[in-house]
């Protein structure tokens, strides 16, 4: 199953690394994580926001699920992305839910 990461990463200082721990989450579940973070890192000075968020919605397009990485909701980016993903029937999957599971 391919799974596109969403998190928080405008004024994030912790970005890297919240992509970098659901990224292996993602693969010790069999997962195969999409990360933004990575997909955009050469490009990210030659387009606009707007271009890279339409960049995101197509690889959410080429995905089975969407993983919501903790803090995304004080993200503008990432509760768009999670409502096209809604938009596209696509699964949900919350960190948050499965770190609650663990305790």
């Amino acid at each position: 199953m391919k799974v596109y990461l969403s998190a928080k990463i405008t004024g994030n200082i912790n970005a890297k690394s919240d992509f970098e721990r659901a990224e292996m989450f993602c693969k010790l579940k069999g997962w195969q994580p999409v990360n933004p973070l990575k997909v955009c890192e050469s490009i990210k000075k030659a387009f606009s926001y707007s271009e890279l968020m339409s960049l995101d919605y197509e690889l959410i397009k080429m995905c089975d699920a969407i993983f919501m990485v903790s803090g995304w909701q004080k993200s503008k980016g990432a509760v768009s992305e999670l409502a096209f993903a809604r938009s596209l029937g696509k699964k949900v999957l919350y960190e948050d839910y499965f770190n609650r599971r663990k305790k």
